[in-house]
């Protein structure tokens, strides 16, 4: 494979230097210290512990449109070692000795259909390859969605959704070809240093696992302002990638940050309030989604470029609400500023759209951690909403209900 080292190192110091200046910009002062707030914890483990089965891997949405939806993963999982599946053969002997104290699972090769109570799967939902110039050469994000499904078979109801996302970004001295991208998704299934399947059940650890939820949380919309609408690549547009992008990233931050399962958004894999799974022993079910009560719309208002003698700075501005079916109960304006030098920051919309990305992602992440813990500064360096305060205080309302 011919990755440009020497590009992906300079990627790799970029996002470095994005970080660093992030960091400094949000020192108001050594003197004093910011305080911490907890408001989210981690919601305790039922009374009763349930006892939840094993179904292994699955592909969720229409298998029909696999070559489109996860075409590298199909191909892999399609990989037979002693009959099974290479993911699913990886998942059970990693699942090994697994235990937690919030559920008792069950990892046995007994039949899906023979069994009663509830069902854990990992679902792959989608996988992208996202190919965007970079000053001369390409970076390359290879994402990848995953959700782990807890369902009643004997209903065929969901009961709940852990979204996962994992992202790995390269950088190449060509377009990379299809043989280089299958090589880079399956290292994230099966290398031995960072591997998605081990960082999912690191994750399962700590869920907790109810035989029913009271409310149900989701993204409803991602819209875009014709301002922002105008500094996002065509590509990216298309078929409105950016706002699935948007949306998965942002259940998934908040599923990791803040406790909570979250209602999937929908890009195929819903179909009437209902989620196709297909598992890797070839049968297939449909399963019925909770409706949502807490909807969560997001709007991208604008990309800004600010500019000082020796650095770039590349703004996200977006417009977060929750709401229910009968009022708005959080509607906050959030923004975040990425300094780079001026060497770093491109001239092409693609190259500079990279950098507008990133900046984006860290706001998402940092309100999504705000939610649980936050720190006494943030709120005033990144939101010009007057009770911005008290918006967050709704937000996390909701979200304690969902938990």
């Amino acid at each position: 494979m011919t990755i440009k080292n020497n590009n992906l190192v300079k990627f790799s110091l970029l996002i470095l230097f994005l970080s660093f200046m992030q960091g400094c910009a949000t020192t108001t002062s050594v003197k004093k210290t910011p305080t911490r707030t907890v408001h989210l914890d981690k919601p305790p483990a039922p009374a009763e512990v349930v006892d939840v089965h094993w179904a292994g891997f699955a592909f969720l949405g229409d298998y029909s449109q696999r070559e489109t939806r996860y075409p590298y993963t199909s191909k892999i999982a399609n990989q037979k070692v002693n009959g099974d599946s290479v993911i699913d053969k990886s998942l059970r002997s990693k699942l090994q000795g697994f235990s937690t104290s919030n559920y008792n699972l069950d990892t046995g090769l007994g039949d899906l259909e023979s069994g009663e109570g509830l069902s854990m799967a990992l679902g792959v939902s989608y996988e992208d390859v996202y190919v965007v110039p970079f000053d001369g050469d390409y970076k390359v994000s290879y994402e990848i969605g995953l959700n782990l499904v807890v369902f009643d078979f004997v209903d065929k109801k969901i009961i709940t959704v852990y979204p996962l996302r994992f992202l790995r970004n390269e950088v190449f001295s060509h377009r990379p070809t299809e043989a280089e991208n299958e090589k880079i998704i399956k290292s994230l299934y099966g290398d031995n240093g960072f591997n998605i399947l081990q960082e999912t059940i690191n994750r399962m650890g700590g869920l907790v696992i109810r035989p029913s939820y009271g409310s149900y949380i989701g993204v409803r919309n991602v819209n875009i302002s014709n301002q922002a609408f105008e500094k996002i690549p065509n590509n990216i547009l298309a078929n409105d990638i950016i706002k699935t992008q948007v949306a998965q990233e942002l259940e998934g931050l908040l599923s990791k940050n803040t406790y909570t399962p979250v209602v999937p958004f929908s890009k195929g894999e819903i179909i009437g309030r209902s989620m196709a799974a297909r598992f890797s022993n070839g049968k297939a079910y449909m399963l019925k989604l909770p409706e949502l009560d807490y909807y969560i719309d997001v709007e991208l208002r604008d990309f800004k470029k600010k500019s000082s003698e020796d650095h770039k700075g590349f703004a996200s501005l977006i417009t977060i609400k929750a709401s229910t079916d009968l009022a708005e109960i959080s509607n906050i304006k959030l923004s975040h500023n990425a300094w780079v030098i001026n060497e770093m920051s491109g001239n092409s919309k693609d190259s500079q759209w990279t950098l507008y990305e990133e900046s984006l992602s860290k706001l998402l992440n940092d309100f999504t951690k705000q939610l649980a813990i936050s720190n006494s500064q943030w709120i005033k360096q990144h939101s010009v909403t007057k009770n911005a305060e008290k918006q967050m205080e709704g937000f996390r309302g909701l979200i304690r209900k969902s938990q």
